[in-house]
């Protein structure tokens, strides 16, 4: 564990940015940007009267803003982004903006003050790749431009290409991390976030999980205490700079059988209802039907690998729903 660092996390009273504000605060300054457009101070209140801690409102899309924050910073996690896919459908446009401009904001000032850069990407980049399991090498492939779905992976690919653009050019320490369906407790509930909350919220309140398409489509669930361990060694391990590493679990599981475990373990007596794409995200959507990453890179240069199943870790979650629900 690193220690006695200045650290950066823009995005950081958000889900998975509050979660590595907790695993660091202990042993580093740590100071958190944040816009609040959906971070809570409820997910760092617990931090802020400590003296290794500091909370600035303000976007990153402003380099005076994020000069101001990353001040004396060694290190800057960047987790802020427009994200969700009911944003992608709803404003493409500013999820493209948002996206890129912060992020070329953020590495500009990382080259002005020689700090390390931790980038958050996502499984999104490689679309609906048939390679499986997605290899950091692998091939992306995505559908047309005139379907907004592909606007955030298309937004956080190009970030990934100013990473190493700045890499090359300036010999900027950056590590890239393609995160995978991460979940956890302090995980976006609404129809913003992502599928196990929202899913663990509609149970909780004893409404039907809302299944989309035929349910048979895949994905691999990360708990939140594995992606955070991911990416604090991402942090320490000198090998990790320059690369793309994928953060995810490697055991695949359909949407419809989430649905199903996550009514068992919540003791509710409901069905999954089934809803078309086009009735809650309209036409401009195409859906994945499998995402699985493979994970031998992280193995090799972090010796991360996945620890919390799935079964745990939605009882872990849908406990802590459960206070915040009741």
């Amino acid at each position: 564990m690193i220690s006695g660092e200045d650290i950066l996390i823009t995005g950081g009273a958000g889900y998975i940015g509050s979660h590595l504000v907790d695993a660091l605060v202990e042993r580093n300054r740590v100071t958190v940007l944040d816009n609040l457009s959906t971070g809570k101070m409820s997910n760092i209140q617990h931090n802020m009267k400590r003296e290794e801690f500091r909370f600035i409102k303000g976007d990153i899309e402003s380099i005076e803003t994020v000069k101001k924050a990353a001040k004396g910073c060694s290190i800057i996690i960047h987790e802020a982004a427009v994200v969700g896919v009911k944003h992608y459908v709803v404003d493409p446009l500013k999820v493209l903006l948002v996206n890129s401009r912060g992020t070329e904001n953020i590495l500009e000032v990382a080259r002005k003050t020689d700090a390390k850069v931790v980038f958050a990407s996502t499984s999104e980049v490689y679309g609906r790749s048939k390679e499986l399991p997605l290899r950091e090498d692998g091939e992306r492939l995505l559908g047309s431009t005139s379907i907004d779905r592909w606007c955030y992976s298309t937004s956080k690919a190009f970030d990934e290409h100013l990473c190493f653009g700045y890499h090359k050019k300036y010999s900027l320490p950056v590590v890239i991390l393609r995160y995978f369906n991460s979940y956890g407790p302090r995980a976006e509930g609404s129809e913003y976030g992502g599928v196990i909350p929202v899913f663990i919220n509609r149970v909780l309140r004893n409404n039907a999980p809302q299944v989309h398409g035929d349910g048979m489509q895949t994905r691999c669930f990360t708990y939140i205490s594995d992606t955070v361990e991911g990416t604090l060694l991402s942090l320490e391990k000198k090998n990790a700079v320059g690369e793309v590493i994928n953060i995810g679990s490697d055991v695949e599981t359909t949407i419809l059988g989430l649905a199903e475990k996550i009514i068992l373990l919540s003791g509710k007596k409901l069905k999954s209802e089934f809803i078309p794409y086009e009735s809650f995200y309209g036409k401009s959507y195409e859906d994945i039907r499998r995402r699985v990453p493979d994970v031998s890179k992280a193995k090799r240069l972090l010796g991360w690998g996945p620890k919390v199943n799935l079964e745990d870790g939605l009882r872990m979650t849908i406990t802590w729903y459960g206070r915040v629900v009741h």
